[in-house]
Order: C-alpha cells, then structure tokens, then sequence
C-alpha cells in the first residue's frame, strides 16, 4: 500500500470516531443521544430534497460535501451545543485546529480542499454556505418536534431564544421561513419550548 493510500485510509478510520460524539438530540426511539455523523447523513439528504427552495442557485455536491466536514472539528473537540454560552471564535478557532490535525495524513489537494469547505462554511458568505447553515438549522428543530414527549423541556428553552438562533433562515431561504415557523409553533404547543 502506497503512503498516499495508508495517508487516506488513516484519515478514513478516524472518521469512525464521528460515531461516539453524542448531540443533545435524540434518535426516534428516544433512548440514546443522535450522534454527530448521524447528524451529517440525515444532512447531506435534505439537501437534494430542500434545494428547490434555496434563495439563490447552489451547487448541491458541494452543500453536501460542506455539510459532511463541517462538524468533523467535533472529533476531537466534542458537540458544542447551540444555546452554550461558551465564546463562539474560541470553539471555532478549536473546531478548526481539530479538524486540520483531522485532514493532516491527507495528500495536499485533498487537504485543502476539505479546509476550504470547513472554513467556507464558518464564514457563510457563499451561497452553498448560507443553504447548509439552513439545513443545519431545520433538522434539529424537527428532530426535537418528532421524537420529544410532551412538555419535555430540560434546558428550559424559550421560545425567544430558538426564534432568535433561527432568524437567519427568513434571509437565507424565505421558503423554508414558513416551515421553521410553523415547526417552532408547534414545539411551543407540544411544550418543548418555554412562551414569554
């Protein structure tokens, strides 16, 4: 085996460890944590689905190469959940050390390539950027609608606090406002979220 090869299937198997980084969502049946490499498969499948309603023309291979390395800084770091209070360019800056010590045994191109992806999702300036974040947006609020139970509601999440993390999707995708609306809406009735 060539070192390029062993170099790739190095990083590959390291992959593996995507699989043991638990997220605060829960699978359907309710009795273990979604892992973050479920998290980027189900994804990278909504893109092909919710592309029809990006505001701006997107290269979709490109959204889902995005959105499959853009939690791989987790790997070493863990899940940063999103109503954490800890300092945003810090665990980015963290996330992103990972994730270059992550791609390292990668021949050069390959590394590059992937960083770009990673460091063109933080910045969300491209129009791939801004439709991955979207997504990254929606399936957590409908993971949490579908498999939570009544009135489950731990963290004691306002409703204000998840209108103002999702806010970005009314400029983002207009047409997919209408469902972070309605699915937020309908937490708050099912009393995942706390009314003011």
């Amino acid at each position: 085996m060539s070192n390029i090869l062993q170099g790739q299937v190095k990083f590959i198997t390291e992959l593996e460890k995507l699989k043991t980084v638990q997220r605060r969502n829960l699978t359907l049946d309710n009795k273990r944590p979604e892992n973050s490499a479920e998290h980027s498969w189900h994804l990278a499948l909504m893109v092909p689905i919710l592309a029809p309603y990006s505001k701006a023309e997107i290269d979709q291979l490109k959204v889902i190469k995005m959105l499959l390395v853009h939690d791989l800084g987790e790997l070493y770091e863990g899940d940063t959940w999103l109503y954490s209070k800890a300092d945003k360019a810090e665990t980015q800056q963290k996330e992103l050390t990972a994730f270059k010590q992550l791609v390292a045994t990668l021949p050069r191109d390959q590394q590059a390539e992937l960083i770009q992806l990673f460091t063109e999702f933080e910045a969300q300036k491209s129009n791939e950027a801004k439709f991955a974040k979207v997504i990254d947006a929606i399936q957590p609020l409908l993971n949490h609608l579908q498999v939570s139970e009544e009135n489950e509601n731990p963290d004691e999440i306002k409703a204000s606090m998840v209108w103002e993390k999702k806010a970005f999707v009314k400029e983002y995708a207009p047409d997919l406002w209408s469902l972070v609306e309605e699915t937020i809406r309908r937490s708050v009735r099912k009393g995942l979220y706390q009314e003011e």
